[in-house]
């Protein structure tokens, strides 16, 4: 049996490669002209984490889709839906996920595995009901993907604690990426393998440059002559003791004898180069992800989403963070719940709206309009805040604004107030034949 699935195995999933410039690279031009010739890089995930823009897109998305509420409901039939907090599932999405993990570790495990590697798995542990009772990720780099050709099916190959072991498609969670055949997804760094290795190579370049000392702060003019290297050296060493600190009797500042000139160095070409390249490769890793780069910390640049933190959360949800969900909310609805279950309207779903519900001024004006057209109860909307009802009972009752009546019903309920009423009595235009003026 292992050998049947031994020979099946297709591809692995560790993404490693050396990236040597050699005369087949065809960014071999680029890389001598900048000086990058002859250093060479190894493309894996472990080194593409390493990038600080990388690494920090990667921590954003996988934290902010982990800690976003996800649970249990079940659909009610007069409409709508209520959590379904007896069911097993919604122990393990709110709770503890298996016994080492709580939710949001397990769930940043999977997708953090997913869009770096382009694949995640997860087991999952059923009891005699056929009810999850657990699931715990594996590393996808410990993971093989297996395909049998005759009937197409998927199988996992997986290293756990030095076991080999061998799990079907429905057995797991089965996170995927981006990809062609939709079977596995493509790792973003073998898809943007150029991307990542300019920026690896570049780095590699930086820490040979100023390892040899390359960088020259400034230089001193001195009326020295040019053949006294003794004197020159002597001054040298007395300018450099002079800007060590005062912990070795300097503060910071030199003391220069007669005739003797500092001249600073300004950015060298080869530096204002570098910048360049780490700038726009910090603005390439985060294209692929779709993050603006202010959600990582890079506070100069501006994105298209808007200015405000608010906005650029929305957007990033929108367009990031409910695709990843999507795709987990499908997954684990189809894995975890029995025929019977689904048909009875359990699903799970993440709950987004913090991160949709704007700026707090907006929010406000949005529930203020959604109780006074009846939409929310009081209780309603101060429940998504995790506040507790109104005492009384009144706060679950739904409100509307006494102006708003059917059209047809308008002249029966046209409400004409007099001035002089003192009981606030109301009179409908019914009363008085549709006249109010012999009131």
């Amino acid at each position: 049996m292992a050998n049947w699935f031994t020979n099946l195995f297709r591809f692995g999933s560790t993404e490693s490669r050396s990236a040597y410039t050699t005369s087949t690279d065809p960014f071999a031009p680029l890389y001598e002209q900048l000086g990058l010739d002859g250093i060479t890089a190894n493309v894996s995930a472990r080194t593409a984490m390493g990038i600080s823009t990388f690494f920090g897109c990667v921590r954003l998305i996988s934290n902010l889709t982990a800690s976003t509420p996800y649970a249990v409901y079940k659909e009610l039939e007069g409409g709508g839906s209520k959590r379904a907090k007896t069911h097993p599932l919604d122990y393990l999405l709110t709770v503890r996920s298996n016994d080492q993990m709580a939710p949001i570790i397990a769930m940043r495990t999977m997708v953090l595995n997913c869009i770096v590697h382009g694949f995640s798995i997860a087991r999952i542990d059923k009891n005699g009901r056929n009810q999850p009772v657990s699931y715990f990720p594996y590393p996808s780099q410990n993971v093989g993907i297996l395909e049998d050709p005759k009937s197409g099916r998927v199988f996992f190959q997986v290293v756990d604690n030095g076991d080999l072991k061998y799990f079907a498609e429905d057995e797991v969670i089965y996170l995927k990426d981006l990809s062609f055949n939709g079977i596995k997804g493509g790792s973003v760094i073998k898809w943007q393998d150029a991307t990542v290795k300019l920026d690896l190579l570049t780095g590699s370049f930086v820490q040979r440059y100023y390892e040899k000392g390359t960088f020259i702060g400034g230089f001193l003019e001195t009326p020295i002559p040019a053949n006294d290297a003794e004197s020159a050296k002597i001054t040298k060493e007395r300018v450099v003791e002079s800007l060590e600190g005062s912990k070795n009797g300097g503060f910071g500042f030199a003391v220069l004898g007669p005739g003797i000139k500092w001249h600073p160095v300004s950015r060298t070409p080869v530096e204002s180069e570098l910048i360049k390249i780490f700038d726009k490769s910090d603005r390439d890793i985060a294209k692929v992800f779709g993050v603006p780069l202010s959600l990582i910390g890079d506070t100069e640049k501006t994105t298209s989403w808007g200015t405000g933190v608010e906005q650029m959360f929305i957007g990033l949800t929108r367009s990031v963070i409910i695709p990843i969900a999507t795709q987990i909310e499908q997954e684990i609805n189809y894995k975890c719940f029995r025929r019977d279950e689904l048909q009875a309207g359990f699903y799970t779903k993440f709950n987004f709206r913090a991160l949709l519900r704007g700026d707090s001024k907006a929010y406000g004006e949005f529930v203020a309009r959604m109780i006074q057209i009846g939409v929310y109860s009081p209780d309603e909307v101060r429940a998504l805040d995790e506040m507790s009802p109104i005492p009384g009972g009144w706060g679950a009752k739904h409100y509307m604004q006494g102006a708003m009546v059917p059209m047809d019903k308008l002249g029966e309920f046209h409400i004409n107030k007099k001035p002089d009423n003192d009981t606030g009595e109301t009179i409908s235009a019914s009363d008085d034949g549709g006249s109010s003026s012999d009131h």
